[in-house]
């Protein structure tokens, strides 16, 4: 099992290796970046999807604004062999070192004077255990206001809306300030902050049947950057975050006092 755990880092790091040399020979319209984080908790939208420490990869190639990014989640434990009916409940290892999600993400991004506009689709694939599906979203970003608001607005066009359901939307609202350090590896101390909002479609789809409207989750980040040189950095943050409402908190966790995750992890990244 361990050495197929490692095949698998080794391969998405080679393969991370092989487009960031393309993208270093061509002009600069291209760029590419590649990052792996060893995370505490697997955790979406408040949704604490695993108790133990999972690993994430993540690869981007862009494009004059037009950008495509795979992502990967790694479970390193055995936590989630006996969840949403795993066919390899009580097999030795179960889903450890299995990639348990792979998503796929293309996107445009245009910057005005004042705003930032984004729009793109994300395909979600659980190789492991459940159905793919599909979101479009669309965003904006004031990065020259105070506390650089963004909007983001994300609609599920695909497993939500099968058999006739609405289809899911869900509103993330976001802000953020950073901090600068006088130092030449730790230029700063970033803070940001996020509420979402979610539709009958959205609550129905991942609470077993629950229409519910309204405010979701939130959350509270704190972040370090890390130089190390032009292509390494580095990072490390602390997320609080957790569901809005008893009732939500109550289907996804084991009670409604069980809705709040303290989560955080390191990622090292290279870019070109």
């Amino acid at each position: 099992m361990k050495t197929k755990v490692w095949t698998r880092i080794l391969g998405l790091l080679l393969l991370g290796c092989f487009v960031t040399g393309i993208a270093k020979a061509q002009d600069s319209i291209y760029s590419a970046s590649g990052d792996v984080a060893v995370v505490s908790s697997q955790v979406w939208r408040g949704q604490r999807y695993s108790d133990d420490p999972v690993l994430q990869t993540s690869m981007t190639l862009v494009i004059e604004g037009f950008a495509f990014n795979v992502w990967g989640n790694m479970d390193l434990t055995s936590f989630n062999d006996f969840n949403a009916g795993d066919p390899r409940a009580g097999k030795s290892g179960g889903l450890k070192g299995h990639f348990t999600e792979i998503d796929y993400s293309f996107s445009y991004d245009y910057s005005f004077e004042a705003v930032s506009v984004g729009t793109g689709a994300s395909i979600y694939t659980f190789p492991e255990r459940f159905s793919t599906t599909t979101e479009l979203y669309g965003a904006l970003s004031f990065d020259s206001a105070p506390l650089a608001p963004n909007v983001t607005l994300y609609i599920d066009v695909d497993e939500s809306s099968a058999g006739g359901g609405d289809a899911g939307v869900y509103f993330l609202f976001g802000a953020g300030h950073s901090f600068p350090i006088d130092n030449d590896v730790v230029s700063s101390l970033d803070i940001s902050a996020s509420l979402g909002l979610a539709n009958g479609g959205f609550t129905k789809f991942y609470y077993s049947g629950l229409d519910k409207a309204g405010l979701h989750d939130g959350s509270l980040t704190a972040s370090l950057p890390l130089n190390i040189n032009d292509n390494w950095s580095a990072g490390a943050w602390l997320t609080v975050s957790g569901l809005i409402g008893d009732e939500i908190r109550a289907q996804q966790y084991t009670g409604a006092d069980d809705g709040t995750t303290v989560w955080g992890g390191f990622s090292l990244s290279l870019s070109f």
